[in-house]
């Protein structure tokens, strides 16, 4: 069954305006693990119960609320947020163009035949560094150092490709449970790599800098 539009609207910038419709570009394959009873192996359910009557709450019957202060809520329904519909729901405004390799993003670019729109963060919700005690006293780094790093930076750099990125992880779950459905107790082996830290920098920087050259 092919993918339905999740929006409609136009892109604008300046005078121009172009209708268009949105898809969901993502096709996640991540294997769907439920949550089961150990005793007679039947999955859980989950039920909106309210918290002071014990009853539960039919899913048309529920209504979403905004907490002004601890404990009190203002309920808001879904007609009254249809009705605060603006112009931005149907409207992706251009107001300025970038060089993504300068500004580092991109919000959207040509893909397949048609524009890849990557949703982006409001500054304001960006969390800052500062928030971060582990970031407040930078580590000491020496200036053969960054020369190193920015060397190896160099060499791997390379035209991004998409195809080249597997979900490992997915593949190796995937072949667990059909090893399971034929029977099969222990086949595939999820090793955790052991992390250790670099005690001499200068050194690993060489080393992998000698490692890349010679692919």
């Amino acid at each position: 069954m092919p993918p339905r539009a999740i929006w409609k609207g136009a892109i604008s910038f300046g005078l121009v305006s172009i209708p268009v419709k949105t898809y969901g570009a993502i096709s996640e394959h991540k294997t769907g693990l439920r949550l089961m009873c150990p005793r007679d192996k039947s999955p859980l359910s989950f039920k909106r119960i309210c918290p002071k009557d014990g009853k539960e709450v039919p899913w048309q019957d529920v209504v979403r609320g905004y907490e002004v202060q601890k404990g009190k809520y203002v309920t808001i329904t879904q007609k009254e947020l249809e009705r605060l519909e603006i112009k931005s729901g149907r409207l992706v405004e251009i107001f300025q163009f970038v060089d993504a390799e300068k500004e580092h993003l991109v919000a959207l670019r040509p893909y397949e035949g048609a524009i890849l729109m990557e949703t982006l963060h409001y500054a304001d919700e960006i969390r800052s560094t500062k928030d971060l005690p582990e970031l407040k006293k930078a580590p000491p780094v020496e200036k053969e150092e960054l020369e190193l790093a920015g060397q190896l930076i160099k060499i791997m750099k390379k035209p991004f490709a998409f195809k080249e990125y597997r979900d490992t992880y997915q593949e190796s779950l995937m072949k667990l449970v059909e090893a399971k459905m034929k029977g099969q107790e222990e086949v595939v082996e999820l090793r955790v790599p052991e992390i250790k830290p670099t005690k001499n920098l200068m050194e690993a920087l060489r080393a992998s800098i000698k490692t890349h050259e010679r692919r």
